[in-house]
C-alpha cells in the first residue's frame, strides 16, 4: 500500500512538470515570436546632428519673423503669426534650407523686407498648390 501511494505521488508529480514544461515551452515559443516583430533601429550621429539642424532652423526662421516689423506687415497682407508658426514647422528640410540661405545672404538689419517679401512668395506657392489656405483670393490649382 505504501508502494501504491508512492507511485501515485510520482505520477502527480510528473504530471505536473510536464503540464508546467509544456507551458512554458508555449510561452518561450511566444516570447520567441513576439521578440522577432520588434526591432529596434540605431540612430547614426549624422541623423541626429541633422534633425537638430533642423529644429535650430525653424528656431532661427521663427525668431527672424517675429520681429514687430515683420510681424506687422505680415498683418497687413491678412497673414496670421499662428499661420506662419504654422507654415514654418509645415516646411520640408528642403525649403527651410532655402528660405534660411535667402535670410543668409540678406544684409544685417536691412533684410526684413525682402524676407517678407519671401515668405510672401512662399505662402502663395504653396496657395497656388492647394497645401494652404492663407491668402482668400488665391485659387488653388485642382
Amino acid at each position: 500500500m505504501n508502494d501504491d501511494k508512492e507511485s501515485n505521488f510520482m505520477v502527480k508529480a510528473i504530471s505536473k512538470r510536464r503540464s508546467t514544461a509544456i507551458v512554458m515551452s508555449g510561452f518561450m515559443m511566444w516570447a520567441g515570436v513576439a521578440a522577432s516583430t520588434v526591432s529596434a533601429g540605431v540612430i547614426g550621429t549624422d541623423q541626429m546632428v541633422a534633425e537638430y539642424s533642423l529644429d535650430e532652423s525653424r528656431a532661427e526662421m521663427k525668431a527672424a519673423l517675429s520681429q514687430d516689423n515683420v510681424r506687422e506687415r505680415l498683418v497687413e497682407l491678412g497673414v496670421s503669426p499662428a499661420d506662419v508658426d504654422a507654415r514654418i514647422d509645415a516646411l520640408t528640410p528642403a525649403e527651410l534650407a532655402m528660405l534660411q540661405d535667402q535670410l543668409d545672404q540678406l544684409p544685417a538689419g536691412a533684410g526684413a523686407v525682402g524676407l517678407l517679401a519671401f515668405v510672401v512668395l512662399v505662402f502663395f506657392i504653396t496657395d497656388v498648390l492647394g497645401i494652404t489656405d492663407v491668402f482668400p483670393f488665391v485659387n488653388a490649382a485642382s
